[in-house]
């Protein structure tokens, strides 16, 4: 028992991945398409939730058709020079087998690139990586697989990547599904599995395929006999569908102290519960008197963890957490006897997607204060807004500033609120190289080397003497 069952157990082919029959069907046909020289789409994008084979049929699928693989996941440097040195080049080129020998396109085969996690590429080290995916999905001569759990925060960078792509979402395994591959596990094994434990794996994993397969070789590692109490070596195993349970609980049932006890289950810190509520009690109570309620509760709630915050009080937790269990269940006059569907909290997810965001931010201003002589919270707040309005109204200046600010294209896109593939923001670089090549060259001034055709034709008229020239007419 002492490899890892994800791995001995992967797919080694498509027939092998369980699960979302139609993207399997349509992931071959994309690769069909390749095979004879005619891509409908030179990229495709696999979308869903962790542990669910995304990166399982993507290998499977090179195995099938004999490609090679070229493989980047997180734990590489993904900024642009690594990108291109090896997915680029590798996608352009002539193809080399694995164990590097060149073979050329007519004997060669397809190498298939796989960009894991593309949507979590963010931060300094990851240095303008997102403008090297798009052009690495609008260039390719290889086929090109990018993995990702969150497809908007992906797109949101690049329309090139959501417009040049085919996009396939893969969906969480079925529980039936789930339980033939752990049986099929357990008899390769010589395993005797009860049902239970069979039935508790498979609710912990909320449709993780990966996870089941980790956690039933937790519970079967050195422990030949099991019986149905190894079920609840599992039981405090937290994930997103203990959360779902917990809002069922609180919000749809009348047994407040059931609640509590879910909630000790799943053993959540009481700040993110409280998130769960606030963005789920709105779809559960629809009478505005246990709205209030509720929300009274979650108020209450919110003071205790203030001052668990300001006294280090932890004992604070308790009235915590009973607050937002049996105060919030018992609001409501009446349970709801309809469906609702529980949502992940917005605030949460915001944070998450702008996690990028604001990291730029912070890159730019720590820039803007280096040539400012003030601070980065400074600059960000009383510079950089005056600073992205300025450049996008006055050409010069956004030229200059770019250049003296030393911005990369993903800052400069940031900053002009612009998609980093965007034709504008491609122009724009091109002309700030433009006057670093003039300025090292030194053959003319900077302002003469940004004019387009029209305006080095037009006739420059002469200011009037002793006017003051305009404070963006300068050389650098």
């Amino acid at each position: 028992m002492g490899d890892d069952w994800t791995e001995l157990y992967r797919p080694k082919g498509l027939n092998e991945v369980v699960g979302n029959p139609k993207v399997i069907k349509e992931l071959m046909q994309w690769a069909i398409s390749w095979e004879e020289g005619r891509p409908s789409h030179r990229a495709v994008v696999l979308m869903g939730p962790p542990g669910v084979g995304k990166t399982s049929a993507a290998l499977a699928l090179a195995n099938d058709l004999d490609w090679g693989v070229v493989e980047m996941n997180a734990s590489d440097q993904r900024n642009a020079e690594a990108i291109r040195r090896v997915a680029g080049r590798g996608s352009r080129s002539e193809t080399f087998t694995d164990e590097g020998e060149f073979l050329s396109s007519k004997d060669g085969r397809l190498k298939l690139i796989i960009l894991d996690e593309a949507d979590n590429i963010f931060g300094r080290e990851d240095s303008g990586g997102m403008p090297a995916i798009a052009d690495l999905v609008a260039n390719t001569r290889q086929p090109v697989i990018l993995i990702v759990n969150d497809f908007y925060e992906l797109s949101r960078k690049s329309s090139a990547i959501k417009n040049n792509t085919l996009q396939l979402k893969v969906n969480r395994v079925q529980g039936g599904t789930m339980r033939n591959v752990l049986r099929r596990i357990a008899l390769d094994q010589g395993l005797e599995v009860p049902q239970r434990v069979f039935e508790t794996i498979i609710e912990n994993s909320n449709g993780d395929m990966r996870a089941a397969v980790r956690d039933l070789q937790a519970v079967a590692e050195g422990n030949l006999d099991m019986d149905d109490d190894d079920a609840f070596v599992l039981g405090g195993r937290a994930s997103t569908k203990s959360m779902y349970d917990l809002m069922r609980d609180i919000l749809h049932g009348d047994d407040v102290n059931r609640a509590r006890r879910t909630l000790f289950e799943v053993d959540e810190r009481p700040e993110h519960v409280m998130m769960w509520l606030d963005e789920n009690v709105p779809l559960e109570y629809k009478q505005p008197e246990d709205l209030a309620r509720a929300f009274e509760h979650l108020s209450r709630t919110d003071i205790f963890l203030a001052r668990v915050m300001r006294r280090q009080y932890f004992r604070f937790w308790a009235y915590a957490n009973d607050l937002e269990s049996m105060g919030v269940s018992s609001a409501k006059d009446r349970p709801n006897r309809g469906w609702v569907q529980y949502r992940f909290p917005s605030y949460i997810m915001k944070m998450s997607r702008s996690k990028a965001a604001r990291a730029m931010k912070a890159s730019i201003s720590r820039k803007i204060s280096a040539h400012t002589h003030t601070s980065t919270r400074r600059s960000a707040q009383e510079v950089l807004p005056f600073l992205r309005r300025m450049m996008h109204v006055e050409r010069d200046f956004r030229l200059a500033m770019i250049d003296r600010l030393d911005l990369n294209i993903e800052e400069t896109a940031f900053v002009m609120d612009k998609k980093v593939d965007s034709a504008e923001i491609k122009h724009l670089m091109q002309e700030v190289e433009r006057v670093r090549q003039a300025r090292e060259a030194g053959s003319r001034p900077i302002r003469e080397a940004v004019k387009g055709p029209e305006e080095r034709t037009a006739e420059r008229k002469v200011e009037p003497k002793g006017k003051q020239s305009s404070l963006f007419e300068y050389n650098g």
